[in-house]
């Protein structure tokens, strides 16, 4: 009889474990199908989701749903933890045990937690596929609604540039204003040309862009990738202009106050006894002249006033002024050079012209002249 009773002991409590594990089982079933509804409601989501036309929203959706991702990654984690407990519980052993070592009931239980965990597995590895191919699409409009961002501050930028360029034309009206205005352009050049350098970035991000076979979102990419490169390459050579006109325009006052040295030197060298046509060294006025006149040769006026240069032209545009005291110096070196090459010709006869014949008077000849002379007076 106690035998008996041990045994109907046994069958008891074995059933009410197979109950209790029954009951985990449908708890994890349970959690199974919340963790499927919560995924059909998030997938649903993802599929509605409009791409926002700026940066701040798609990183902030980009925020929300990665986190929310997060949350049901964390539901599956759990939920297969607990899963591999609870077979581990109903098989009481160890190591995966073979079927004839367990009771039908346990073997079903078994058999459908296995079966529940490999379902999980395969919704997990689905929903990360999902998720993959969604985060991607979202990480890709954030990116372009950067480079757009980023294309319209360049584009502002670049407007700036322009237009500063614009309003700032003066080339200085002497050698000392036009070295500080190059000098004051060359500082203004190292930051512009950060912004040009950055518009070099963004274009090679904005091919990087389109070659990423995302051609929904991709289309208007193209068109600003050239207009960046157009912008960069005009503020380039606006800036290269202003630079090489500011420095032709120090060339240009070195030139004219060397033009103005040599025309006050040679007014005072022809007003000084140079012009004495009874100087007794007419040789080294003539030297003296020659060199003025060599020197004066070495001017280089005549290179400003060429007109097939664009960099000429835009110097000469700059400013009228500058056209009128180029043609009044030039007018003075003409002048003083045909004053001067009429001078050398003067002196140059003057030192080849034979001095008189000097008539040579003998003292005999001397003496008996004056002796006459006395004899007449005194008759």
């Amino acid at each position: 009889m106690l035998r008996t009773f041990q045994g109907y002991w046994n069958s008891y409590s074995t059933l009410v474990n197979e109950k209790d594990y029954t009951e985990d089982i449908e708890r994890m079933k349970a959690s199974a199908t919340a963790i499927a509804a919560s995924l059909t409601e998030f997938g649903k989501t993802l599929r509605e989701t409009e791409l926002p036309n700026d940066a701040d929203s798609t990183a902030r959706i980009l925020e929300l749903q990665t986190a929310e991702k997060m949350a049901i990654k964390e539901e599956f984690k759990i939920a297969v933890r607990k899963g591999f407990t609870l077979l581990k519980s109903v098989r009481q052993l160890d190591k995966k045990p073979t079927p004839e070592q367990l009771s039908p009931t346990r073997l079903h239980n078994v058999t459908a937690i296995e079966r529940m965990l490999v379902q999980l597995e395969e919704t997990e590895r689905s929903f990360d596929s999902f998720w993959t191919k969604h985060e991607r699409r979202l990480r890709y409009c954030l990116e372009l609604r950067q480079f757009e961002d980023s294309f319209r501050k360049l584009q502002a930028a670049f407007a700036r540039h322009m237009l500063y360029l614009e309003e700032h034309r003066e080339v200085g009206n002497c050698t000392e204003k036009a070295l500080h205005l190059a000098e004051q352009h060359r500082q203004y050049t190292e930051g512009a040309m950060e912004e040009v350098e950055a518009s070099r970035n963004l274009k090679k991000a904005g091919e990087d862009l389109i070659n990423s076979n995302e051609a929904e979102l991709s289309g208007s990419l193209e068109p600003k990738c050239e207009e960046l490169e157009r912008m960069a390459a005009a503020l380039t050579s606006a800036l290269e202009r202003r630079g090489d006109c500011l420095k032709r325009s120090a060339t240009m006052h070195e030139q004219i106050a060397q033009a103005n040295a040599w025309c006050t030197r040679g007014a005072d060298l022809l007003a000084s006894g140079m012009s004495d046509f009874t100087n007794p060294n007419p040789g080294t006025s003539l030297t003296a002249l020659d060199e003025f006149i060599e020197e004066g040769n070495h001017l280089n006026i005549e290179f400003l006033k060429d007109t097939t240069s664009p960099m000429n032209q835009l110097l000469l545009l700059t400013t009228i002024e500058t056209s009128t005291l180029l043609n009044l110096i030039e007018e003075r070196i003409g002048d003083i050079r045909r004053m001067s090459l009429a001078k050398r010709d003067q002196l140059n006869k003057l030192h080849l012209q034979k001095p008189p014949p000097v008539q040579i008077v003998t003292p005999e000849k001397k003496s008996k002249k004056n002796s006459k002379t006395e004899v007449s007076n005194m008759e």
